[in-house]
């Protein structure tokens, strides 16, 4: 098996066929053998009976692995990878924004350069709106911060990875997962191409500005303990600035004879620690809330049907 393409599925049901025949339009003059693996993350559409029709078609090719619910795409590609068999290993969304082609273009960088491990595909040109495009820019600024690594700015989950790469991301056991960092964080040599999105086939985008949000918190909390350090060196801050005003209210009122400011007063410093400690207090509680996850060691996903020709023992002897 030369290459693995994995595919991650939510609601895509009027964009797999489409997705299916420009993939194998381009890889029709290829020399080498591949599978496409179809994760179905619990689609409420008809995307798994899309799913079967193709496979009817091309069980040569095509596995399909279904859900018990949905568990999100971070689950869906770690499923991918552990099914996956080829050298090399592909990851490409099914809303054919990231066009096929590009992975003979990964593929081809690959097998001319033996000492890069990945190619990761990046947007050259964002068709995102300015307040979106702010509020990511903003992310990859802090995350790269706060974080040892490195994580690309515009760097997608559409990328090529040799099987050395692939090993070393199945390896870890953690359960809350971060794919973009993750692909940093096991290192080897990666190299960025430039790639041109393009509009979805059909259906939208199944992130949301909150979902975004929620998203990159997940990534900051994973591979940075940077907010507890803030929230240590601020409440040292806070306690040093009240000490001094303890002091100065004390000089003020014994020396001076000078009263005690009133409640407006009162009512802003209460209510800015309480904020500023509600704030830390959240943090720390989404980092309680990983650590809670992953003691209970459930596992990231469930499949319900995993659907793929059974090899026969003809199949065994001539592979």
């Amino acid at each position: 098996m030369k290459l693995s393409v994995i595919v991650p599925c939510y609601n895509e049901e009027n964009n797999i066929y489409p997705f299916y025949e420009a993939l194998v339009q381009i890889f029709k003059d290829i020399y080498f053998d591949y599978e496409i693996i179809f994760i179905n993350d619990g689609s409420k559409d008809k995307t798994l009976s899309e799913l079967k029709k193709l496979f009817s078609r091309d069980n040569e090719h095509i596995h399909i692995i279904h859900f018990s619910r949905n568990f999100g795409k971070e689950a869906a590609l770690l499923a991918g990878l552990e099914a996956s068999q080829g050298e090399f290993v592909s990851i490409i969304d099914a809303d054919l924004q990231q066009n096929p082609k590009y992975i003979i273009q990964m593929l081809t960088y690959l097998e001319e350069n033996p000492d890069c491990d990945c190619v990761a595909a990046y947007q050259d040109i964002r068709k995102e709106g300015k307040i979106l495009t702010f509020f990511k820019d903003c992310f990859y600024n802090l995350i790269n911060k706060m974080t040892e690594i490195e994580i690309v700015r515009s760097a997608s989950d559409f990328r090529t990875l040799r099987r050395n790469v692939v090993d070393a991301i199945i390896s870890l056991p953690e359960r809350c997962r971060f794919s973009k960092g993750i692909f940093s964080w096991v290192g080897f040599n990666t190299y960025y191409m430039p790639y041109t999105v393009e509009d979805r086939a059909s259906g939208e985008s199944k992130w949301s500005f909150w979902k975004l949000f929620a998203y990159a918190l997940d990534g900051i909390i994973a591979f940075s303990t940077t907010p507890l350090v803030i929230a240590s060196i601020l409440g040292v801050i806070l306690c040093f600035v009240a000490f001094i005003l303890i002091f100065v209210i004390v000089i003020k009122t014994l020396v001076w004879g000078d009263p005690v400011a009133g409640f407006p007063t009162l009512a802003t410093l209460i209510l800015l620690s309480a904020g500023v400690q509600l704030l830390f207090i959240g943090i720390l509680g989404q980092y309680l809330a990983k650590s809670y996850t992953e003691s209970k060691h459930r596992p990231v996903y469930i499949v319900k049907e995993h659907i793929k020709k059974e090899k026969t023992s003809h199949d065994i002897i001539n592979k």
